[in-house]
């Protein structure tokens, strides 16, 4: 029976080769045991059973399955060696097999299930021996026919990939060969169709396809996230996807089912390239016993596309290297070209060098000039056919035509040309070429005289004002002509020719003038190599041009300096004499402390000569000066400003001497600094020792005024008093007379006290202040409380503007409060009924305020300067000391201000300002 079967695989076709094998097998079985026999394959990428051969016929034979994942320990048990039962009629499609159970009985080879056979009866233990035993056999030509199959298949596709391996070394077109590799896969893998995916973003762009139609298509961009091909991308991994349901969560971009798909990424130098992915195996290929895409298609597939993505990598490196070849083959030629630019370029270069050399040989402006137009214009040189030189004119701003060198129209320009290089090749120094040419260049040529007695107005010429002015080098060629001829008329009427180029002469600040070069004759293009040459030009004859004038200048300055270096040594030695003839010491310190100018009245008072103590330092005064003067001539380096020290007292031998000094910043104005600062020392003892004298006599004389108001002040009360004492002693019978005169007396005797401790209070010094932290608003408001039937006997007005609700003053409480009273009982006495008073506090520039505010009568104003002054006062009864105590109060023993600041017609204001430190 074995051999019968091995005759299939000489007699049978590949493609039904499994089939006769396994209906063969099962009727063979089914006759040695007296059963129906089915037989199982396993299909490991779907985990499934298939029905694929029978000793009967049957519908259900190469359509039924059963699923591993439908029935729990079914592949166990099969991989254990163990039968496994199912029941016909849980499956309707099995009713054609005519039996109610099926004994599945495993096809185990080497740990690999290979499939099962099914009976319809359960095998004793000895009967399941004995069919074990039998179809061992029959498993391994089940193996070798799968395998063979195999092997064919795998021939078949070994002729593809030689098809395949043409293609990627005959093809270096990339869509080409994508799309026929997508044909050669398809046809490989028996496919339905085959798509290429390229990547873009997060996106795969449909770029080819191959076995379906545009109409097939549902889909030609898919997002990452939501396809598989997408996960196959991301993943970097081929993959294999069988059966239908398996493709319901994602997008499919065909319209037809998909069954079975292969996906693998393309990669080209590790960068995600693209992505195929094949479509649903077809049936009738192949010698497989299932209809889907296998491993062995992924294998294929992966080594495809792996060898894809070199000959993607190999076509690019062809095209980079064609590109490649392509760059050098013109950079070569671009190299010779610039090779030989850069040979005239250095040949122009070195003549630029010689020109300047040149210029630089000479001292007299004219010749230099000739000589720059001569470089311009020499074979030697810079090649050009003629070269114009205009001056600049700054105050009227025009350009004045000096000198033109070249051929003009009528004359033999060939003749003219030989005969220069004639004499050009004489010299084998073109320095001396040059120097010697252009003393012997005339400037009454042609091309001179036709341009003498002109002027061309740059100011209000764009194109000229921006050559002077900004110094840029001009390029005129003839469309500029065309478009901007206004601008350029002047020029062109001079020139003649519709290319040429302006280059401003320029020096460190300014544009000497201009030179127009042109090629007139050759009609040579003025190239970006002559401008760039021409950039080196217009610096380096500008500065040598200006060097030539700033030697003249400077010859002219040295003159004029010199001249006024003897006047300035005049001046010096004058200042000098001036300087030690001063009644005034004078020393000068500089910024490190030492000593820089001693006069003589300085040596006198410090009996130290002049060379002695210059460039010592300033310590060596202290002993004479003491620490504050030091100490103030450190500060003015801070300070920047002046200081006076009047009436300081130094001891000088055994008597006291008197100076006014003075401290002054010496300052460097140019560099705004402070370089030294001077010291003047005026012996003032003398006139101290007069003003001393003259104070004292001033204070017997007040001394001598304020006795004389005492006196007067005193002797009224004292009348009164003496009148009423004598009228008493007349009248000592009459008691109520004498109660009157006696309360008349008192009143007299108050007031004559109250004038006392005024005069008291004046003449006595300045007492010490206890220093509190006081409330001005509060102090102010118990005051105002004070005098509040005053206020309303006369029916006053007042209003308290208060900056801050609280303002604390460091004062001596009683002292203040003695002012505050003062101030505001003058202003209610000065005031008449229904009037007003205003008082304000506040804080201005670290300083408390209080003003007063009152409408009354004004002070006259020749009276507002005596108002301050002792015993002064409009009053009938007053010693006119009231506000003197107050300024003293104020200004002495608070440091403070009190002033009036104004009394007219509208008011009269006071106010007193207290430091707050």
């Amino acid at each position: 029976m074995l051999n019968d079967i091995l005759k299939n695989f000489s007699n049978e076709d590949p493609s039904n080769l499994l089939k006769s094998i396994l209906n063969d097998t099962a009727k063979n079985l089914s006759e040695k045991f007296n059963t129906k026999v089915f037989i199982f394959i396993h299909e490991p990428p779907r985990n499934l059973l298939k029905l694929l051969g029978a000793s009967s016929e049957c519908d259900a034979i190469g359509k039924f399955k059963i699923y591993f994942s439908d029935n729990k320990g079914l592949l166990e048990n099969l991989l254990s060696k163990n039968n496994y039962k199912i029941t016909i009629d849980e499956y309707e499609e099995l009713n054609c097999l005519n039996v109610k159970n099926l004994y599945l009985i495993p096809i185990v080879l080497n740990n690999s299930l290979i499939g099962a056979f099914g009976v319809p009866i359960e095998f004793d233990k000895e009967k399941l021996n004995d069919f074990y035993y039998e179809t061992e056999s029959y498993a391994i030509i089940l193996k070798l026919t799968m395998e063979f199959l195999v092997l064919e298949e795998t021939r078949d596709r070994l002729g593809y990939i030689e098809e395949i391996t043409d293609l990627f070394e005959n093809i270096l077109d990339e869509n080409e060969l994508i799309k026929k590799m997508l044909e050669t896969i398809k046809n490989m893998l028996h496919a339905q169709g085959t798509l290429f995916w390229k990547t873009e973003g997060n996106k795969l762009i449909l770029k080819n396809y191959s076995g379906f139609s545009e109409e097939d298509i549902s889909k030609n961009i898919l997002n990452e996230s939501s396809s598989l091909e997408g996960l196959c991308k991301k993943n970097k991994k081929p993959f294999l996807v069988v059966g239908k349901n398996r493709f319901k969560e994602f997008e499919v971009p065909v319209s037809s089912e998909v069954l079975s798909a292969l996906y693998a990424p393309i990669i080209i130098d590790n960068v995600e390239y693209g992505v195929i992915s094949v479509y649903n195996r077809k049936e009738g290929f192949g010698f497989r016993p299932y209809k889907h895409f296998d491993d062995f298609d992924l294998a294929s597939l992966r080594n495809i596309t792996r060898r894809l993505g070199l000959a993607l990598s190999r076509i690019y490196l062809y095209d980079k290297l064609k590109d490649e070849i392509e760059k050098l083959i013109t950079l070569k030629k671009n190299h010779e070209d610039l090779i030989k630019v850069q040979r005239e370029h250095l040949d122009k270069l070195n003549s630029l060098h010689k020109i300047s050399q040149a210029v630089r040989s000479t001292f007299d402006k004219n010749n230099a000039i000739k000589i720059m137009l001569m470089g311009l214009t020499s074979v030697r040189g810079l090649k050009f056919n003629r070269a114009l030189y205009l001056e600049r004119d700054r105050t009227k701003g025009v350009l004045i035509p000096k000198i033109w060198v070249g051929p003009s129209d009528d004359e033999n320009v060939e003749a003219i040309w030989k005969e220069a290089n004639k004499r050009a090749l004489k010299y084998g120094d073109i320095v001396q070429y040059l120097r010697e040419e252009a003393i012997q260049l005339t400037s009454n040529n042609k091309l001179t005289e036709s341009i003498k007695n002109r002027l061309i107005v740059y100011k209000g010429q764009p194109i000229l004002e921006r050559a002077v002015t900004k110094k840029h080098i001009i390029h005129v060629v003839p469309q500029m002509i065309k478009l901007k001829y206004d601008e350029l008329q002047y020029l062109y009427e001079i020139i003649n020719f519709d290319e040429f180029v302006i280059i401003p002469i320029t020096g460190k600040w300014e544009t000497k003038g201009i030179v127009i070069a042109d090629n007139k004759f050759t009609y040579k293009e003025i190239s970006s190599v002559d401008i760039e040459i021409l950039r080196i030009f217009q610096d380096s004859i500008g500065l040598s041009i200006e060097t030539i004038e700033n030697y003249e200048e400077l010859k002219e300055k040295t003159k004029f300096l010199e001249e006024q270096k003897n006047l300035i040594d005049f001046y010096r030695r004058f200042n000098e004499n001036i300087l030690q003839n001063l009644a005034l010491a004078v020393i000068v310190i500089d910024r490190k402390g030492k000593i820089l100018e001693w006069n003589k009245k300085a040596e006198l008072f410090f009996d130290k000569n002049r060379e002695q103590i210059v460039g010592e330092s300033a310590e060596i005064l202290k002993e004479k000066l003491g620490d504050d003067v030091i100490n103030s001539i450190e500060s003015i380096f801070f300070t920047r400003e002046e200081m006076k020290m009047p009436k300081y007292i130094i001891n000088h031998g055994n008597e006291e001497r008197v100076f006014d000094i003075q401290l002054s910043p010496l300052w460097n104005r140019d560099l705004d600094v402070i370089e030294g600062v001077i010291v003047t020392f005026d012996d003032v003892t003398e006139t101290y020792k007069m003003e001393k004298e003259i104070a004292r006599r001033e204070k017997l004389a007040a001394i001598g005024e304020m006795t004389a108001r005492v006196a007067h002040e005193i002797k009224n009360p004292l009348t009164i008093i003496g009148g009423f004492v004598n009228r008493m002693m007349k009248k000592l019978d009459q008691p109520d007379k004498i109660k009157q005169y006696s309360h008349i007396i008192m009143d007299e005797l108050s007031r004559l006290e109250s004038i006392v401790s005024e005069i008291l209070e004046f003449s006595r010094g300045s007492r010490i202040p206890t220093f509190e932290y006081v409330d001005i608003n509060s102090l102010i408001n118990e005051i105002i409380l004070m005098y509040q039937d005053f206020f309303v006997q006369k029916n006053l007005e007042l209003k308290f503007e208060k900056m801050f609700d609280k303002i604390d003053v460091k004062c001596d409480r009683s002292r203040i409060k003695q002012v505050l009273i003062n101030l505001i009982k003058n202003a209610i006495e000065a005031t008449n009924e229904n009037n007003y008073i205003n008082i304000k506090t506040g804080i201005e520039n670290d300083y408390a305020f209080f003003q007063i505010e009152n409408n009354g009568e004004p002070i006259p104003y020749e009276e507002q300067s005596k108002i301050f002054s002792p015993f002064f006062t409009t009053k009938v009864q007053g010693t006119g000391l009231g506000l003197p105590i107050c300024k003293k109060i104020i200004e002495e023993e608070h440091k403070g201000k009190l002033y009036l600041v104004k009394s007219d017609e509208r008011s009269t204001i006071f106010r007193f300002e207290l430091p707050l430190n």
